[in-house]
């Protein structure tokens, strides 16, 4: 019996709190005509990060020796979403080729400690040496990542890391 009591006042509660008897002006449907909708005028939403693609193909010859990424130069926005494709066409099994992204002047020295970290530390630098990097991308496959470009406008630079028989592949990276 008191279960019950419990039970109905707990109704009674609900019914009251839920059915209050006003309706607010946002649950009165629209009128509806037969004129064309129109967009309603709102203002721009500031948070959304302005995204660049890039895609860099790793390009060549047979041999190791002429493989070279396609692009020695990228462009992007400061503080901008980099959306970035790479794409290996290299053959032979051997090629296998990343993209990691350092300060300007320490190309050589992070593709020199990422040949030294080795399979084990996936043949990426220190840390502190870059602020992206790729995966490693297989003789004819296609690896893609993301990263926010450096807020600070000026020249950085991008290597492969992976150890091979190719020249250091590098590039700039121009920040606007």
């Amino acid at each position: 019996m008191k279960q019950l009591w419990i039970i109905g006042a707990f109704s009674i509660m609900l019914l009251s709190t839920g059915c209050n008897g006003r309706q607010d002006a946002e649950d009165t449907p629209e009128e509806i005509t037969d004129e064309p909708l129109k967009q309603r005028d709102t203002e721009q939403d500031t948070t959304l990060q302005e995204v660049e693609e890039v895609t860099i193909k790793v390009v060549g010859e047979d041999e190791l020796q002429s493989m070279n990424f396609d692009k020695d130069t990228i462009e992007v926005k400061a503080g901008s979403l980099v959306k970035l494709e790479l794409i290996n066409e290299g053959k032979d099994p051997k090629m296998i080729y990343n993209i990691v992204f350092t300060k300007e002047g320490f190309s050589a020295q992070a593709a020199q400690k990422g040949s030294k970290a080795g399979p084990s530390g996936n043949y990426l630098p220190d840390s502190t040496m870059m602020f992206a990097a790729t995966p490693l991308a297989l003789p004819g496959q296609t690896v893609n990542m993301e990263f926010t470009a450096p807020e600070k406008t000026g020249i950085y630079e991008f290597v492969n890391t992976y150890p091979s028989d190719a020249p250091h592949m590098k590039g700039k990276l121009v920040i606007k």
